[in-house]
């Protein structure tokens, strides 16, 4: 299993406004999330960035009708979406990994999302698209329990818009 955890942020690596709003962030890094989506089997969110990505309007959730969808979120589910799958624990995720014969997992968010794959030292792969933005309050791209990794800097990406894309190998 390879899993990727990719987000947009601020420069100072906040993913949203306090109250979740990331008006802030370019549409630029949608694209480059569908992008990528090419090489991996599942996307995984939270409960929350799922809503707010429905928020956004029908076109966004008719760009990932072809992806499996793994939404996180603590109340018990059922999604009206056919490629969207609801689970509540890392243990329920393992579960739907093996039924679907998942290889590749793009984690993008929320914060405890990301945090959850990281502190289960399941993540190999960070990617980060820093915005050309500052935020000085906000949500951080990880939040949960007290987690720390080495990465290592593997490329560096001037993406279009100004992003800056990072990309690390986590060290195991």
């Amino acid at each position: 299993m390879k899993i990727t955890v990719e987000m947009a942020c601020s420069i100072n690596g906040l993913i949203a406004t306090k109250d979740g709003n990331e008006d802030f962030l370019s549409n630029r890094n949608y694209q480059i999330m569908l992008g990528f989506l090419k090489e991996y089997d599942c996307l995984v969110w939270g409960n929350t960035t799922f809503k707010n990505v429905i928020s956004w309007g029908d076109n966004y959730i008719d760009d990932l009708k072809d992806v499996t969808i793994i939404i996180f979120s603590k109340e018990k589910q059922v999604s009206s979406y056919k490629n969207v799958i609801y689970c509540n624990s890392m243990e329920n995720f393992l579960e739907i990994y093996k039924e679907k014969n998942i290889e590749n997992v793009f984690v993008s968010g929320g914060a405890h999302i990301n945090n959850l794959f990281l502190e289960n030292n399941m993540v190999d792969e960070i990617i980060i698209n820093y915005n050309p933005y500052v935020l000085t309050n906000g949500i951080n791209l990880f939040n949960g329990n007290d987690v720390e990794k080495s990465l290592v800097l593997n490329k560096v990406v001037h993406e279009k818009e100004d992003i800056v894309q990072i990309w690390y190998k986590v060290k195991k």
